[in-house]
């Protein structure tokens, strides 16, 4: 015996959409821009003008105090190296003449072996400190 046959049923019933509804697309993109040096090109300036009046000014007044504040750091890192250079100077200067005062008293004292080993290493790496500078300046040259 054969078995009836189902109908085929509609869709469950429920909210159907209706036929005139219109459907939507949104499309989103995002733009970069990017540039080399400290300003932007003149049509991104106009652009950023355009959309914050002001704005380019803005941007080239911020330029120019990140110059000025660059310029104050690099005179002052120049004083100071200027200045521990000269810090340097007068400590081996003043090492020197210690040196010297010690190798002179013990010449004083009749002890030639120990004013050698002293005066050797007082004047012995000064002498090489100011002779490997000229080595140093005759390269460059």
């Amino acid at each position: 015996m054969k078995k009836p046959r189902r109908s085929r049923q509609s869709p469950a019933p429920g909210p159907q959409p209706p036929e005139n509804q219109s459907h939507t697309v949104q499309q989103a993109s995002i733009v970069s821009a990017q540039w080399t040096g400290p300003l932007p090109p003149p049509a991104a300036l106009e652009a950023f003008e355009r959309i914050v009046p002001g704005g380019a000014e803005r941007i080239f007044a911020q330029f120019e105090a990140e110059a000025k504040h660059r310029r104050e750091l690099e005179q002052r890192q120049s004083k100071f190296l200027i200045r521990d250079v000269h810090i340097g100077q007068i400590m081996a200067g003043l090492y020197a003449m210690g040196g010297l005062g010690v190798t002179a008293f013990a010449i004083y004292l009749d002890k030639p072996w120990a004013a050698a080993i002293i005066g050797g290493l007082t004047i012995g790496p000064i002498v090489f400190a100011f002779l490997r500078q000229t080595w140093a300046e005759d390269k460059k040259a």
